[in-house]
């Protein structure tokens, strides 16, 4: 919430261009700092710092994003385009979490698999199945989260090379004409003329 708030105020100010780079630069450092993590882990030293980082960093890419996806959409197709925005995100985001779920416990089977054929090999100490279970998941997610850093990685990379909207563009530079003073206080006229007429159900 605070970094989508910050992002809205600095969009005017900046543009959407850095806003979007350093969000998804934000992203994949602590996508990658999650991958860092072990069964050890606890939550104040080691998982509260990833979970700030990655957190700050999409708040900063949502809304610089959205004002992108919309820009130079006529006024009469701006739901429509909303809607395919907001669709993609969902489909987008079914797709990533599947992909990565994928990714994560096809490593945990593996690593499990792996394990006990070694401690039946003689090649690995026996180990209790909680210790397995918990060192096979800390590796598969591990895994996981470092492909998602790769994928905020890619998406860097796409914003660096395809996100040419200006700040001017955005927010628009030409201010509306102002009245001229002659058209102001006939408008002003106008509108006490207006006023003075009694309504008929008084």
């Amino acid at each position: 919430m605070i970094a989508a708030a910050l992002a809205s105020q600095l969009t005017a100010r900046i543009g959407a261009r850095p806003l979007i780079l350093a969000g998804a630069a934000a992203a994949a450092g602590g996508m990658f700092w999650f991958s860092r993590l072990t069964e050890h882990a606890g939550y104040l030293g080691q998982l509260l710092g990833p979970i700030l980082v990655t957190s700050f960093g999409l708040g900063l890419l949502f809304v610089p994003l959205s004002l992108t996806a919309l820009h130079g959409v006529a006024e009469q197709d701006a739901g429509v385009a909303g809607s395919l925005l907001n669709a993609g995100q969902q489909i987008g985001g079914a797709i990533g979490l599947a992909a990565l779920g994928t990714v994560a416990w096809t490593t945990v089977a593996d690593n499990l698999r792996n394990a006990g054929a070694a401690i039946a090999a003689g090649r690995q100490a026996p180990e209790s199945a909680a210790q397995l279970t918990a060192h096979a998941l800390a590796t598969g997610f591990a895994r996981g989260f470092l492909t998602s850093a790769g994928i905020a990685l890619l998406a860097l990379a796409i914003a660096v090379a395809a996100i040419r909207v200006r700040r001017q563009d955005l927010i628009g530079l030409q201010p509306e004409r102002q009245p001229e003073p002659a058209a102001e206080a006939e408008g002003d006229k106008v509108a006490l003329a207006v006023a003075a007429i009694p309504c008929r159900h008084c």
